[in-house]
């Protein structure tokens, strides 16, 4: 927790929910995975860190590296979805793993080389779309019975787990064993940092006034 406590969290969520809002509105392309990365970037190098960020990688866990007076803060960034009060967010593509002892093993031991998640979830209703930011340390999704197998039940789609562990967790073959989360917003571990609401009429609306300003500069 001491080099979470580095990171000023509560000007990162009031200039998250800026940054969000604005790209909102000069894009019709939702914020997630690398868009979602991108504004943790910008957000951590204009709070003057130093944050390495290679959008093309496509390495397991860490997807920004942040120095922060001689620590290293790993952190995973996520996209996810909202429905009925439920966190879903997906996670690893396990079929390099043979067995589903193997996968849990990986899970538990990339956990513990990660810092921080980083989520930004969407959600939809009738007229507006609204953007939840959140915080949750990797340990709390891997805990101890997870771990165990005689907890996980198998059918034709994959693996569920079948204890209760504060939240839903299952490995889905036909995805290429890709394990995916179902986290209740009550899940005491789940940190709310921010929640940008945006109007469907005003998601883009902003395109075509850049491009007026920057036509007029020819």
């Amino acid at each position: 927790m001491t080099k979470l406590n580095k990171v000023n969290w509560d000007r990162f969520k009031e200039l998250a929910h800026k940054l969000m809002e604005y790209k909102a509105k000069i894009s019709n392309v939702p914020i997630r995975a690398e868009s979602w990365e991108e504004v943790i970037y910008a957000v951590l190098l204009y709070m003057e860190h130093k944050v390495i960020w290679e959008p093309t990688s496509h390495g397991k866990g860490v997807d920004l590296d942040v120095k922060i007076n001689g620590d290293s803060l790993k952190i995973s960034a996520k996209g996810g979805k909202i429905t009925n009060n439920y966190l879903s967010i997906s996670s690893y593509r396990l079929t390099r793993y043979r067995a589903l002892q193997e996968m849990l093993n990986f899970l538990y031991k990339n956990a513990n080389e990660l810092d921080v998640y980083l989520v930004c979830a969407r959600e939809e209703e009738q007229n507006i779309i609204k953007y939840h930011v959140f915080k949750i340390l990797p340990q709390t999704l891997v805990p101890e019975k997870m771990m165990v197998l005689n907890n996980w039940e198998e059918n034709e789609q994959g693996w569920s787990l079948k204890v209760d562990v504060g939240f839903g967790a299952s490995i889905t073959k036909k995805m290429s064993n890709q394990l995916w989360y179902s986290i209740p917003l009550s899940f005491s571990y789940l940190e709310q940092l921010t929640s940008v609401e945006i109007s469907k009429k005003d998601i883009g609306s902003a395109l075509v006034d850049i491009l007026k300003s920057l036509d007029k500069k020819k």
